[in-house]
């Protein structure tokens, strides 16, 4: 026979720890899906896995305003462009930028914002506003560019990329601010140098993924397009300028080395002109002005699949000052998208070359997760303690019942905050070739045989047509853009 003890029922107290649970059932989940991820994977991801219309107005609209505001917004804008409505694409990044603007002049201490952080202690990081990493706000100005191109509006692309630029190095900066102020305190200590020994299996995964990605802020694939738009608008030494950093970021693009070593003949760059040579000699059959004469450029921006979603993962953490083991739950990246492959490109049944990457979102992710790994554990053991603390006085205010309401809810709030950009892609590639000018039709190849697109190009003398291809899994959505 089992034997149990009787445990002595207040009414009063059962009432107050019951609402207790259930509020912290309803805080958790606030601002976002009930179940996120799956929601957006039901709503949105899956219907564009196979090419269906989403209803993104429905999914997204009534999620524009709440604590995941800059977040939905984004991935209304990427779902309406993919569907070539650039109108509301337009409008919802305008939205999400806005309010990311509004966070960024916002008081460092609010009102608004000290009860979201103490929320986020007693509940968790969901109760957070989402605040979109820098790589994420830079391809909201990357995104909003390419509607301004749908539009025939070359002018207002160029002041998006200027944007996007800006907003790049001002993440450099902030990241740069970050590393003196460490170092101050720490005295001389690399970031990698001061992780938590606790959780080097969670940076090894980030890393994992990361691969040779430094920083999370730095972005070559809007730095190239920066670039193209510059030509567009007449301004070689801008194009220049961008061309250089995208290079700096990712110099194994062999269109990259190739249009830096042209614009810097075009400029006269003899010095920038030896090193680049030097480094990249196949850059040097580059074209020259000669052979760019009555020549129409084609520029192909060739996406694929989806970034990765965040899981969560239970970490046994030390506690001292609850003088215990608390689990804390953290948001990582469990599975590493494939490696991109490259499509070869053909203009009127001749191949012109093949994309080459030039970004690797996924990376870029796993290495803003990195970054923010210091904040979400000092938020997620501030919390443990909290909850420690919070549990014995329970038990010594209400006996058992006290006790076992205290840890139901600590089960039921404790989650990870897995809020991303999902719909962005998970690499980006580019090429750019010079072409005869005319109506062609261009194709894109995989490497096997197989056309994953084609469709009849304008491509005009002088002038630049941008394509751009997105695949994923077994839908092609596609945009051509031609210079006015």
């Amino acid at each position: 026979m089992v034997k149990g003890r009787s445990i002595s029922v207040n009414p009063q107290t059962w009432r107050g720890a019951a609402l207790g649970i259930l509020g912290a059932a309803l805080l958790a989940g606030c601002g976002t899906f009930s179940h996120y991820p799956t929601g957006m994977e039901q709503t949105t991801l899956a219907p564009l896995r196979t090419g269906k219309k989403t209803d993104y107005r429905k999914t997204f609209g009534k999620r524009t305003n709440g604590n995941a505001q800059v977040l939905f917004s984004a991935e209304m804008g990427r779902v309406a462009q993919l569907e070539g409505d650039f109108g509301p694409s337009r409008s919802a990044f305008a939205g999400a930028i806005a309010a990311t603007r509004a966070q960024d002049e916002k008081a460092t201490v609010s009102a608004s914002g000290a009860a979201a952080q103490t929320g986020a202690v007693l509940v968790n990081d969901k109760v957070i506003p989402y605040r979109a990493p820098s790589y994420e706000r830079t391809l909201m100005h990357h995104y909003q560019t390419l509607n301004y191109l749908a539009a025939s509006d070359v002018v207002g692309a160029g002041v998006e990329v200027r944007r996007a630029n800006r907003e790049q190095e001002a993440a450099r900066r902030r990241h740069d601010r970050e590393i003196d102020r460490a170092k101050s305190k720490e005295g001389n200590v690399a970031p990698d140098d001061a992780r938590d020994p606790n959780l080097l299996a969670v940076y090894a995964g980030l890393d994992e993924m990361a691969g040779a990605v430094k920083f999370s802020f730095q972005n070559a694939a809007t730095f190239y397009v920066s670039a193209v738009i510059w030509e567009m608008l007449g301004e070689p030494n801008d194009a220049y300028i961008d061309c250089k950093k995208a290079l700096e970021i990712y110099p194994e693009n062999p269109h990259v080395q190739r249009d830096v070593v042209r614009l810097g003949r075009r400029l006269g760059m003899r010095e920038d002109l030896e090193d680049f040579e030097r480094r990249f000699p196949g850059a040097s059959k580059a074209e020259d002005a000669g052979e760019m004469a009555g020549k129409a450029r084609l520029v192909v921006l060739y996406e694929e699949g989806f970034a990765p979603r965040k899981s969560e993962m239970s970490v046994a953490y030390p506690l001292p000052a609850a003088d215990s083991i608390g689990v804390i739950a953290l948001p990582v990246y469990a599975e590493i998208p494939p490696p991109p492959v490259p499509a070869g490109v053909s203009v009127g049944g001749r191949g012109v070359g093949q994309t080459a990457p030039i970004c690797n979102v996924a990376a870029l992710a796993a290495r803003a997760l990195a970054e923010q790994m210091p904040g979400i554990l000092t938020r997620q053991v501030a919390r443990a303690v909290a909850k420690a603390v919070g549990a014995k006085a329970a038990k010594d205010a209400g006996g058992d019942w006290g006790e076992l309401a205290a840890t139901l809810y600590n089960v039921i709030s404790e989650q990870a905050d897995l809020r991303s950009w999902l719909t962005l892609p998970a690499h980006m590639q580019v090429l750019s070739a010079w072409v005869d000018p005319g109506g062609s039709c261009v194709a894109l190849t995989a490497p096997g045989g197989g056309t994953l697109w084609s469709g009849e190009v304008t491509l005009k003398a002088g002038k630049t047509t941008l394509v751009v291809v997105t695949r994923i899994d077994l839908a092609v959505f596609s945009h051509v853009m031609v210079q006015p």
